[in-house]
């Protein structure tokens, strides 16, 4: 029924990206069309990967989940480039979907320890952190925590909005976080953290003070109730290597030295995987059939040296163009896409497909803004 679903919902997603398209031809000049290169290069590279190696009906089939990389940028092109109301209305949605994502996902804690009668010192024991805490919600803490971050980042950064409220929101967003036991997903927000206060101190002490109460706070509520398992993992040094990931990554480049050019295609890159984990004594790994857990490596597999240089450009791009512009909070997306893609394998997963498409198009939306025009709406952060 969900699949059922699921497909009903893409076709439609792709007949009204193509007639938004296509109903605006005025818009859709190739100028306009080209500067979202950065995010269209990685729908040609599902293309290519989707049929190479397998027959046509199949290709089709590998390469549902990439649309939001065409049609995204696609819907944006067609818009008025001085709508700048547009990217805080999605920011602000982001916020809202991670705000009802956490409550589903404490309802259901508090629900279970209620069920289970355990004390309140249950609160951050390994039942009730990390995917534990997050799969009522069907999502990991990997992809929350970046959206949650991201959320934090535009809260603190707009400083025309004050009140209550925001700052409430940010620490509930903070709460959230340190439940996820995401550890790249704290190391962003300690990395943000710090250059907020290099940047704001003088001039913005209590949201600085707010910020570091809320992870300090956070923290020694985490240490002292958390249990042994869960310290282990986020604080260790251990715990980085405890997967051997980097056995693993091991796979995926020996994969691509056998397929330079090309790589092997999106039908035959979990066999070649698995393949190449039962060869280096890795069973567990080829069981759970678990991707390169590197996004470099992912494209090099994929789609050979091909897929690694435009990947490595795209990303490349979008962060020095951000620096150059200013732009605090898309300089900061971009920066965690990378930091992640070091140990997750984010776009290929639809939610971090999704995530790319929007926030790379929504960045790229308003790179020529009209002369004429003043940017009044716009409450964008500088560097």
């Amino acid at each position: 029924m969900y699949t059922r679903l699921n497909n009903i919902l893409l076709t439609a997603y792709v007949v009204l990206g193509i007639l938004a398209f296509v109903a605006n031809p005025n818009s859709n000049s190739p100028k306009n069309v080209s500067r979202y290169w950065p995010v269209f290069v990685f729908f040609i590279l599902a293309v290519i990967g989707a049929f190479y190696g397998t027959n046509f009906t199949n290709g089709f089939k590998y390469l549902e989940r990439y649309w939001s990389f065409l049609l995204v940028p696609l819907i944006l092109s067609t818009e008025k480039y001085n709508d700048y109301d547009k990217r805080n209305q999605i920011f602000e949605f982001l916020v809202l979907g991670c705000a009802v994502t956490l409550l589903i996902c404490y309802g259901n804690l508090i629900y279970e320890m209620i069920r289970g009668k355990e004390p309140l010192n249950y609160f951050y024991r390994w039942r009730h952190v990390g995917y534990e805490f997050t799969k009522i919600a069907d999502t990991h803490p990997t992809y929350l925590g970046l959206f949650t971050v991201t959320s934090i980042a535009y809260l603190v950064e707009q400083r025309k909005e004050k009140g209550f409220l925001k700052d409430s929101i940010v620490l509930f967003l903070l709460l959230g976080l340190f439940q996820m036991a995401s550890r790249m997903a704290l190391l962003l927000l300690l990395i943000f953290s710090v250059y907020f206060l290099i940047r704001n101190f003088k001039k913005y002490r209590t949201q600085v003070f707010l910020i570091f109460f809320g992870i300090i706070a956070f923290t020694g509520l985490f240490k002292k109730y958390s249990s042994d398992y869960v310290q282990q993992r986020l604080f260790s040094k251990e715990a980085f290597f405890e997967d051997k990931r980097l056995d693993r990554w091991e796979a995926s480049y020996l994969i691509f030295r056998e397929n330079p050019f090309f790589g092997v295609g999106l039908a035959n890159i979990e066999q070649a995987r698995n393949d190449k984990y039962m060869e280096l004594g890795f069973e567990q790994a080829a069981k759970s059939d678990l991707n390169a857990h590197n996004q470099l490596l992912e494209f090099l597999g994929r789609n050979g040296i091909v897929g690694g240089f435009f990947y490595v450009c795209s990303l490349g791009f979008l962060l020095i163009l951000g620096i150059k512009r200013k732009d605090v909070i898309f300089t900061f997306i971009f920066f965690a896409l990378i930091l992640i893609n070091f140990t997750e394998s984010t776009m290929i997963r639809i939610k971090g497909i999704e995530f790319f498409a929007v926030f790379a198009s929504l960045f790229l939306y308003g790179l020529e803004p009209s002369k004429n025009e003043k940017n009044e709406n716009l409450h964008y952060p500088r560097l």
